[in-house]
């Protein structure tokens, strides 16, 4: 019988010892080509190794992560970084969905005629061709 009650208060110790994490999920949008997935953008949690990055559908998902608030950092190649506070709770899910914008040059001007696109410049010139009706 002792052994029994040995083993119960055990067993009460751990699971009130133990953390309930939660998880984040969401969506990465690339507000560029009209609300599509963006497919591989980093997402961290700022200052800790909780990371990840989007799938092909533009969806990601962080779990096992300490309750508390967080800055989350979305970034990807040639797009604005954005950063967001956010608040993990005990078994809770926390969902985000946001979008990135890409960065602008300055100095560049882009002037479109047809399937032409030039970008102007004050010290180089590029010009992309494309067919014409």
């Amino acid at each position: 019988m002792k052994k029994l009650i040995l083993v119960g208060v055990l067993l009460s110790t751990a699971l009130g010892m133990a953390q309930t994490n939660g998880s984040l999920k969401g969506k990465v949008w690339d507000l560029e080509l009209k609300d599509e997935p963006l497919l591989f953008a980093n997402v961290q949690l700022k200052d800790t190794s909780w990371s990840t990055q989007t799938n092909f559908n533009g969806n990601f998902e962080i779990t096992d992560v300490l309750p508390g608030t967080y800055i989350l950092s979305i970034d990807f190649l040639g797009y604005e970084n954005r950063e967001i506070p956010i608040e993990i709770k005990e078994n809770g899910i926390t969902r985000i969905e946001e979008g990135l914008r890409a960065k602008s040059v300055p100095g560049i001007a882009r002037e479109s005629k047809g399937l032409a696109q030039t970008q102007k410049s004050s010290t180089s010139r590029l010009t992309t061709m494309g067919l014409r009706d």
